[in-house]
């Protein structure tokens, strides 16, 4: 009896169009229910995703965060990730032609400072290797290389695409040991270099110029890797990239 009572009551914060309210709480109660829940949920989203918020009317942000809060069943008992699932929704599971098609992406990109800020990965500690040449980055676990088909660290209020470019966004979202989020707009040869480093069979950064170079068909090899090396330094400057002990 109790569980149902809940259910009842539950169902009718989430959805109160399709379920009603309990006969055994007066309305003025419900209607301050109602709006403290789903209230608390706007405000949470909006505060996460303030360009998604900015951009839409405040109708359009209303119908979308009750369409979530109605039909997304969220797993999280953690209130700050709720906005993963938000984000996660929008991925997965709306499909509305009125949208703007850069919405899930632009979810994404604003979630990910909030995870990355909660995230309990550590950097490790590093090596105090001089030369470059002989030694092999790894990527930070406190850095997410993410790609999207739109820019959406370009968007706000006046950018908003209607089409996909023909290039890809590519972006480096790291935290770095100052506990700062920090976004570098990067390329897709520097993700094919990231993707080189991870390669267990090539020992050192020498090894993955060569492999480069030769994928490239670059006509002065020794000119790359001094590229190369000087795009690393500044990575491993910034923590994206660390050499362990």
């Amino acid at each position: 009896m109790l569980r149902e009572q809940q259910l009842l009551f539950a169902n009718h914060l989430r959805n109160p169009a399709h379920y009603p309210a309990p006969t055994d709480v007066e309305e003025r109660r419900m209607r301050i229910y109602r709006q403290l829940f789903f209230g608390n949920i706007s405000q949470l989203l909006a505060n996460t995703f303030p360009v998604i918020h900015s951009i839409l009317s405040d109708e359009q942000w209303q119908a979308l965060v009750r369409d979530f809060y109605a039909g997304h069943r969220s797993e999280t008992p953690l209130f700050p990730f709720i906005a993963g699932e938000f984000a996660a929704y929008l991925q997965n599971e709306r499909d509305v032609e009125s949208d703007y098609p850069f919405l899930a992406e632009l979810a994404q990109y604003e979630w990910c400072e909030i995870a990355l800020r909660h995230s309990e990965a550590e950097l490790p500690a590093v090596s105090d290797a001089a030369s470059i040449e002989y030694i092999k980055p790894a990527l930070s676990p406190l850095c997410w290389p993410m790609v999207f088909r739109f820019p959406v660290h370009h968007i706000g209020s006046n950018y908003l695409p209607d089409s996909v470019p023909a290039t890809s966004t590519y972006l480096l979202v790291y935290r770095n040991r100052d506990e700062q989020i920090k976004f570098i707009e990067s390329s897709a040869a520097t993700f094919r270099v990231l993707q080189l480093l991870a390669d267990e069979t090539l020992s050192s950064v020498r090894a993955v110029s060569e492999v480069l170079a030769i994928e490239m068909q670059h006509p002065d090899p020794a000119a790359l890797f001094e590229m190369l090396s000087e795009s690393l330094r500044q990575l491993l400057q910034a923590n994206v990239l660390y050499v362990a002990r």
